[in-house]
Parts: structure tokens; sequence; C-alpha cells
């Protein structure tokens, strides 16, 4: 995944406690300037991306660019089509229900929950008629197929602000504007090396994988990452990134690592490669509930609602997938297929019985699908506060419960994302009712921007537990170490793109970089290619898992879900 967002600043702000005032222009040739540095600065934004991000060959899709002609084009018309049965009505099995619909297949959607899209989830006030985002809310701009693809169905992007160097960070009892931290963290009371000392977080968390760096120029990717996946964030920072005991502390404060720091080094590099305050984003227009709701609209299959799966049967000749009708009946509904595709998390995954059984290479992968808790806490505010301390977008940090807050756009109105916690970090807004979730992060509000919150908030919000969401039962994937792997053994990417016999596999834990929109659409498109050109409507795709109910046993090349290079 590259960085190709990333753009230097031309420009930086005073140091001080307030927005430093606009700079006039002295004379007319420095206005001259003005657009030529620009340009050059645009021009320079992708090569200088490629070269700062030192693993972008480990993360690259070999087939990205045949995705996203599919996106543009479509795929070929089939002759032979078939009927296909896509289970969960997420960004993924919208998507591949889209293309396949489009080449001449006959798709039916089944969806457990009463809406559509997954973890796509759009809060709307009905008073006010401002949004809040409960699951997706950017996209980076390198992830050109879901730019593509909202282009293709209508939809206009806009620019989502990841960083305002006016918002705060407070730790350690200290608070400081972000643009003081980005040149002195170390006012924040952490005791840092003289070589750490005035760097920005990020210029010292790429310090850190300068040996990673090292291993993966000597090794190449695909060793490298291997030996990655058997160390977790925290090990590698505290015994072979050589930063100080402080270093490791901010980064865990300040850019919210501590969230990955007992997961997969691997997995940190990848999201990291998508979620930096120096890249780019941007969102949809008017929510991304509008994503899942035009694909739904470009759709001419029936999409079936409260459809659960329960039990898939599959043969040599079709497939049959049996939905509970009820909680109390004992006849499930049953619909044929030649081919399904499941798009449903993991855990949702696992609840379904398979005859035949999944092989025990696929239900290992399935029970190790590492889903971390992720919320985000909604309060509604009589006015945009804020906005008097220049903040315009971006996000605070704090070492709070809280942790990180992010601020809508000027035109976006006063609900505030007064609270996003993931992983370990979620952990302390477990088990609490919605309204004592609301008071506890107003109060870490008070902290940042004093006690006017209290006054100004009208008593109304929202809070979204996606570990406690019975569909997903998780925000995202991010992998624990793989401590078993063997010389033969790439670690723990399960190849989800073989099919199963006739059951096929996609969704964000299917590829790589978890926990991203986009990727959720390249595993789409991936299967969506696959099924296309199945060699006939009786034909069983043969994988690597052995044995499927008497089939042949060899093997079919497919597009590996480890998306590059690395294991």
């Amino acid at each position: 995944m590259s960085d190709d967002d990333f753009c230097p600043r031309l420009t930086r702000k005073a140091m001080g406690t307030e927005k430093a005032p606009h700079s006039r222009p002295c004379t007319l040739r420095l206005l001259t300037l003005v657009p030529i540095l620009l340009s050059l600065a645009a021009s320079l934004d992708w090569k200088v991306a490629f070269s700062q991000d030192p693993f972008e060959k480990c993360m690259q899709d070999p087939d990205y660019e045949q995705l996203l002609k599919v996106v543009t084009l479509g795929l070929n018309r089939t002759l032979k089509p078939q009927k296909v049965i896509v289970v969960g009505a997420g960004v993924a099995g919208l998507v591949a229900a889209k293309v396949l619909s489009n080449a001449g297949h006959k798709v039916t959607i089944l969806e457990a929950d009463n809406r559509i899209g997954g973890r796509i989830l759009t809060f709307r006030d009905r008073k006010t008629g401002w949004i809040g985002e409960l699951g997706a809310m950017r996209m980076p701009n390198s992830h050109r197929i879901l730019q593509e693809l909202c282009k293709s169905l209508g939809l206009n992007l806009t620019k989502f602000t990841q960083y305002d160097e006016n918002t705060w960070t407070e730790v350690n009892d200290m608070k400081l504007r972000n643009y003081v931290v980005e040149k002195m963290p170390e006012k924040l009371g952490y005791n840092l090396r003289p070589k750490e000392k005035g760097h920005s977080p990020e210029e010292i968390y790429q310090m850190a994988l300068h040996k990673a760096l090292k291993e993966v120029m000597v090794l190449g990717c695909r060793k490298a990452m291997k030996r990655f996946d058997r160390l977790t964030l925290l090990e590698y920072l505290v015994w072979e990134s050589n930063l100080s005991q402080s270093a490791v502390q901010l980064l865990g404060d300040v850019m919210s690592k501590d969230g990955f720091f007992h997961l997969s080094f691997t997995e940190a590099l990848r999201a990291h490669s998508c979620l930096s305050d120096r890249l780019r984003y941007s969102r949809i227009v008017g929510g991304w509930d509008l994503l899942p709701r035009a694909l739904l609209s470009s759709l001419s299959g029936p999409v079936l609602l409260n459809a659960p799966v329960i039990a898939i049967t599959q043969s040599m000749q079709e497939v049959r997938v049996h939905i509970a009708t009820s909680h109390t009946s004992r006849n499930p509904k049953a619909l044929t297929a030649d081919v399904v595709l499941l798009t449903a998390s993991g855990p949702a995954l696992q609840r379904i019985t398979f005859s035949p059984p999944l092989s025990h290479k696929r239900q290992e992968a399935l029970r190790h699908l590492h889903y971390v808790p992720a919320t985000k806490v909604f309060l509604n505010f009589r006015r945009a506060f804020w906005r008097d301390e220049h903040i315009e977008g971006g996000h605070s940090n704090t070492d709070r419960p809280s942790r990180q807050i992010f601020y809508p756009a000027p035109d976006e109105g006063a609900l505030l994302l007064a609270s996003y916690t993931w992983a370990d970090s979620a952990a302390v807004f477990s088990g609490l009712s919605p309204n004592d979730a609301m008071r506890l992060a107003l109060n870490d509000l008070a902290t940042l921007h004093g006690p006017l919150v209290y006054r100004l908030w009208d008593g109304s919000g929202v809070v979204k537990r996606w570990e406690d969401d019975p569909h997903s039962q998780g925000g995202f994937v991010v992998q624990t170490p793989f401590l078993w792997q063997t010389d033969q053994d790439d670690g723990q990417d399960f190849d989800w793109a073989v099919p199963y016999g006739r059951i096929y596999f996609a969704g964000e834990h299917t590829a790589h970089p978890h926990g991203w929109v986009e990727t959720a659409v390249k595993s789409a498109l991936r299967v969506a290619i696959k099924i296309n050109t199945r060699e006939w409507p009786g034909h069983v795709d043969k994988g690597k898992e052995g044995r499927f109910s008497g089939s042949p046993d060899a093997t079919s090349p497919a597009h590996p879900a480890s998306s590059g290079a690395h294991p």
C-alpha cells in the first residue's frame, strides 16, 4: 500500500498557544511564486511518498491495476450464467454482486441484519441533520480502486482532514498544541535521548523502523515479514529499534501505537502504511452510507434482509444454503446455487454448519482471525466551540480514556467524535451504558477545552461498540504474532482466495491491509473474477486443502490474499 498521499508542508505556523495570523503578501513577485511552488509540491508528491516509504514494495498488490480495470470497465460478459448466492450485504458482498450481475450472472444476496452496509454505518441526527460515521469514515488518497468505484456510482468525494496543527495533545498532565509537539515532543515530559529530541513522533517512529528496513533489504520482503510476524510491535520497539523507553511510551501515547503494542509487528507496518497524519484522506460527501445505498440501487437481483444463514451443504452438482426463518422454526428455508460467496465476518462464519465440514486448515484460519474492539462516542453540542481555538478538523490526542477526538469540517455542524478507541484502548468503555460512556468522554473533553463543554453539550449523542454488534463482533482484524511457524510455513497468511469447492470467501479479513473499505472491495473483485472464469456451471474449483467431497486432490493457481510479496 503506497504512501502516495504524503506532501511536505511548504509553510508552518509560528509556535505558540494560538493560531498564527495569516501572512500578508509583500510583493506581487511573491504572489506569482505561490502557484509555482504549489505545482512543484504536487508534482513531487508521488515521488516523495515512494522514496519515504521503505516498505512500499512489500505492501503492493501485484494485481492492483487489474482490479482497477474491473472497477472501471467491468468483467467480460459471461456466456454461461451461474446462480450465485452472496452471504453478507456489506461492501464486499454488494460489490461482488454488482460486478457479477453486470457480467450476466444471477445473484441473490442474503443478509442477517435488518440493514445493508456492514461496518459502514452513518448516524444521522434527525433534529439537526448532522451526521457522524460510526464505522468507516476516511479513505487514503492512494486507494484508487475505491475512489473509482465511488466515481462510477456518482458519489462525490471531499477532503477528510486527518491533521490540523492547532489541535491538542494532552499527556502526562501536560497540554500542547500539535504544532509544538511536531517540533519538540520532549516538552510533554518525555525524557528523550538527544538524538530523539526535536523530532516529530512520526520521525521518531521512522527512526525505529531503520533496523527493519535493513532486514527487508537483506532478506527480502517474504523472509523479513515472516520474521516480523513472530514479534509484537512492542517487542520490536523495545528490543530491536534502539529507541529509549520514553520514546516508545511517546509513540504509544501520542500516536496511539499502544493499541497495536501486543499485536503483530507486520500488522503494525501494514496499518501505518495507510494510517498516518502525513497522509491525505477523502470522505464521501453526504455520508459513507451512500456507498452501500448506491451499490444496492445498481443491483437487479433480490436482497433478503433478516436472513441469517445457519448451514451450507455442497455437492458436486450444487450448493444449498439454509436460512433461519425465525428463532423457533425447525424447518429452515433452503436456496440452491452453483456457487456461494461468503463475505460475513469470521465470528459469523464460525456459526454456520458446513457439510461437508471445512478443511481443518480453513477452520484453524477462521479461529485465528483476531478481531479487535473499536468504540466511537459522538456528542452533540449547541455550537462548534473548537472553532474558537482555530481547529477546523484533525484530531486531538490524550492519554485519558477517550484517546482520540476527531473534529468535523467547518461546514459539518457540531456533532463531535469525542472518543475513538480500538484494541486494548477500547476496554475502558466496555460494559458502560451509553450515558456513562458519553459522560466519560465529556469529562475528558473538558480537560482539553475547559468547562465550557459542559454548558454546550445538549445531552445527546450516540455510542457504537463494534465488539457488541452481533453480526461483526469486532471492529476489524489485526493479527497477533504467529509463533508456530515452520521453515516451510508462510506464517499466518491463509490463502483465502482459494475456494473450497463451490464456496468462495471475501471481506476485509481475507486480504490486506485489514480494516479498510478498499480491502473489502479488492477481495470482492478477486472472487468475482474467479467466479466469472469458472470453466462451466458444474465445475468445482480445486483448492490446496486436500480433497473435497470426492473431487480430485489437486491445486489451482490463485492470487494470494497476502496482497503482495510478503508471506
